[in-house]
């Protein structure tokens, strides 16, 4: 058995496995990259300090297979990137995604109003219960929305319609895992 004082180890990052998902939401493209299950543990990282260093691990993984997509200047819209527990996991993904690119990630402008919880939650709860987005960036500029899980689309739908009532150009949208 072999250890690291690495976060992952080469093996195991080797072994996480990226693979391109498109789904739509409010006919906005949503490219996700893991299946929940296979990166379950890594994910709830974000729950912890660790997730600051964990979550960008994720990002940076999938930049090869993004790379098409962020060819051109894009501006990273994190999804409500409040800070918890020191970092906004949103922000450090979108942070990450950015890298090597040129794109750059812009910080609270898209920030949810009510400070409501959906893990765990079931959809009749999240539909009850929005999270009521305000939108203080440019219009003029052309975003890509980042997340971290795609569940049952709630929160990106949610947001996707605030962006669309101000105006503002959103190419796609990038989530690191779907459910």
């Amino acid at each position: 058995m072999a250890w690291s004082v690495k976060l992952l180890c080469k093996r195991c990052y080797a072994d996480l496995a990226p693979r391109l998902q498109t789904h739509r939401l409010e006919d906005t493209p949503i490219y996700s990259f893991y299946v929940y299950d296979e990166v379950e543990f890594l994910l709830k990282s974000k729950y912890h300090l660790v997730g600051s260093r964990l979550l960008p691990l994720l990002a940076l993984r999938v930049c090869g297979l993004l790379k098409p997509f962020l060819s051109k200047p894009l501006y990273a819209l994190p999804i409500d990137d409040h800070i918890k527990r020191g970092y906004a996991h949103t922000a450090i993904i979108a942070r990450a995604l950015c890298t090597k690119s040129p794109c750059k990630p812009v910080y609270h402008k898209l920030r949810a109003t009510k400070d409501v919880a959906y893990a765990g939650q079931s959809l009749a709860f999240r539909e009850q219960n929005p999270k009521g987005f305000v939108f203080t960036g440019d219009p003029s500029l052309p975003y890509f929305v980042v997340d971290d899980i795609l569940t049952t689309g709630t929160t990106l739908r949610q947001a996707l319609k605030t962006l669309k009532a101000t105006g503002a150009q959103v190419a796609f949208g990038v989530v690191l895992a779907k459910v």
